[in-house]
């Protein structure tokens, strides 16, 4: 997969493929990687996008719920984990990444394979950010990579799996 990365204002290509491991890249086998790592696909039968919707259909609390959002940064797209009650930080990122921006619903479903609302916290071939507080929770529910399905992970597995990066990312 060939992709563009804003780069002050000029584009770079970037060979996804050639930057993370093979079977991270394989989106097909999502169910796979989730029940490897212990994990459960929870078949929700109708959209789930906001944090209130993932915890009326799940029984969870708010903190439990994780965002999985995709941002465009200096140093190349990221994929950022907070929880349902955090949100990010652009700042921080900023002071971390140089120039950052949410990513358009396109450039997410070309990055990830997934469209907003739907993109897992594993299986993302892009480099990763853990908040902190999503380490607090025994498991946390996000997207299941459909809008209409959810899946259950200890956030542990996430941050090895993805080899992420646990840092402070959301607004004070």
């Amino acid at each position: 997969m060939i992709l563009n990365v804003l780069t002050d204002d000029i584009y770079i290509f970037l060979n996804v493929l050639e930057l993370f491991p093979r079977e991270v890249c394989v989106m097909g086998n999502l169910e796979e990687i989730i029940r490897s790592l212990g994990g459960e696909i929870i078949e929700v039968g109708r959209p789930v996008i906001r944090v209130s919707q993932a915890v009326e259909a799940t029984g969870a609390s708010p903190r439990q719920i994780i965002k999985s959002m995709v941002v465009i940064s200096k140093e190349g797209p990221l994929l950022v984990i907070v929880d349902g009650e955090s949100k990010i930080s652009m700042k921080k990122l900023k002071k971390l990444f140089g120039k950052v921006r949410l990513a358009s619903s396109d450039e997410v479903k070309e990055l990830t394979g997934f469209e907003i609302g739907g993109v897992p916290p594993v299986g993302v071939p892009l480099r990763t950010i853990v908040d902190p507080r999503v380490l607090e929770n025994d498991y946390v529910i996000g997207g299941g990579g459909r809008i209409d399905r959810l899946c259950k992970l200890d956030p542990r597995k996430i941050v090895e799996y993805q080899r992420a990066e646990v840092i402070d990312v959301r607004e004070d």
